[in-house]
């Protein structure tokens, strides 16, 4: 599957913004173990509502931002955030498909 270049240059465009506006970013992670219930509560609810036919993609994207917030590994933490970015443009890929004619 290919990401719609229209998806992938309005992300740009935003990211481009953010630089504008605030300037390279370096802040902390503030990410690791300390959010593990997190994590483990959004898994559960995911899952929960998998089970009976449920899952939002609020679910989905719920429990891939806490994993990445639980994550104190760089290398995993990178990993988690490109799951989320991966299904935060297939919601937006949902989007623009339910908004066509």
């Amino acid at each position: 599957m290919t990401v719609p270049l229209k998806i992938l240059n309005e992300i740009r465009a935003e990211r481009a913004r953010q630089d504008e506006k605030w300037g390279e970013q370096n802040h902390l992670d503030g990410t690791g173990p300390a959010f593990q219930w997190l994590a483990d509560g959004a898994r559960e609810r995911c899952q929960m509502a998998a089970s009976f036919g449920l899952v939002s993609f609020k679910d989905i994207l719920e429990e891939e931002v806490f994993e990445a917030f639980a994550e104190s590994d760089p290398t995993k933490l990178r990993a988690e955030l490109i799951q989320v970015a991966a299904v935060t443009v297939a919601w937006v890929e949902k989007l623009d498909r339910e908004a066509r004619p």
